[in-house]
């Protein structure tokens, strides 16, 4: 599906602020974060639980850089289980992110496989003024206050990828 060289190299950049400091990162959630907060991916979840920052929606794998990392299991929290393959993302993962988002209630999603680009369908899917973070490799969190720029970019990247049956 995200196979292109160019493609990839455009997934690849940060879309949104990109904190480089866990504690900038903190405060301006601390201080701008009104509406729902959104985590792709385990590091940036961590970061948050530590920080008694918990988020509506978490999508994690259970690793940070390949190797295993952290557990996320709440007693609060409903949980879902998904397998979602590198470079691709599956119609049944979408479709458990709607459903959450719709009926607002907070969940976990827990990928056997790669989460990373379960931002797409998030950003699609989320209000605007929704808090979506990912971890940008070697760098840092990358903070998207959704917007209908930020959306437009998405279904424009979508346009631009290969659609394979899974």
């Amino acid at each position: 599906m995200f196979n292109d060289p160019s493609l990839r190299r455009e997934l690849s950049r940060p879309y949104g602020i990109l904190f480089t400091n866990n504690s900038l990162f903190i405060n301006f959630l601390l201080n701008k974060a009104k509406n729902r907060i959104i985590t792709v991916g385990d590091y940036v979840t961590d970061v948050l639980e530590r920080n008694n920052i918990i988020p509506f929606i978490e999508i994690v794998d259970g690793k940070t850089k390949r190797t295993v990392s952290y557990s996320f299991k709440k007693s609060d929290t409903k949980e879902y289980r998904v397998f979602n393959e590198a470079g691709k993302i599956r119609f049944s993962t979408i479709e458990i992110i709607k459903s959450i988002l719709k009926n607002n209630e907070r969940g976990i999603i827990i990928v056997n496989g790669e989460e990373d680009l379960l931002v797409i369908p998030v950003v699609l899917y989320s209000e605007i003024g929704d808090i979506i973070i990912y971890g940008q490799p070697n760098a840092g969190a990358v903070v998207i206050i959704n917007n209908n720029l930020i959306k437009w970019r998405v279904y424009d990247i979508l346009e631009k990828s290969q659609i394979t049956y899974c």
